[in-house]
């Protein structure tokens, strides 16, 4: 009887110092922010005329999304001669996580919460840091805590607002 009673004072114990260190974890993951150095410029006009749809959020924000779908999507043949391909994800957290606020931008213009014009604003944003993370060897903890808030947009875009780029 005491030796169950005491395995059970431990499990609790282990149980409530793992709860406060997950809870201390997230908190420092959420006051964290990260600085990358700017790699994105504006798109040229020949770029821009390549275009053919406008898009939710412009021209530009097509470009720029474009371009990120290039880094992160590759198409590997499985087997050398068969024609089916396979998609590998490169940094799929980023990736993700702006199709997620993508989708989100266009429900809230949809539903009126935001302008159309503030959401292109957001968007932007969202992807020059993207890209920017995409090229920064040390991306982890920015990864790690996308992933952590995935499934909400608003707290997505959170996270890419902690972020400051360098030119």
């Amino acid at each position: 009887m005491r030796k169950t009673v005491v395995a059970l004072v431990m499990l609790i114990g282990l149980c409530s110092c793992m709860s406060l260190s997950a809870a201390k974890k997230s908190a420092e993951a959420a006051n964290s922010t990260w600085t990358f150095v700017s790699v994105t410029d504006k798109p040229t006009a020949e770029e821009l005329a390549q275009v053919t749809e406008e898009g939710n959020f412009g021209k530009e924000a097509v470009c720029l999304y474009k371009e990120l779908e290039k880094l992160c999507v590759k198409r590997v043949p499985v087997v050398p001669g068969d024609p089916t391909t396979r998609i590998v994800f490169k940094k799929g957290d980023i990736y993700n996580a702006v199709r997620r606020i993508g989708k989100g931008l266009e429900g809230d213009v949809e539903d009126n919460a935001v302008s159309a014009d503030e959401a292109a604003k957001k968007m932007m944003h969202v992807l020059n840091v993207a890209i920017s993370a995409y090229y920064s060897e040390d991306s982890k903890s920015f990864e790690k805590a996308l992933r952590s808030s995935k499934k909400d947009h608003n707290k997505l875009l959170a996270v890419f607002d902690r972020v400051s780029l360098e030119d």
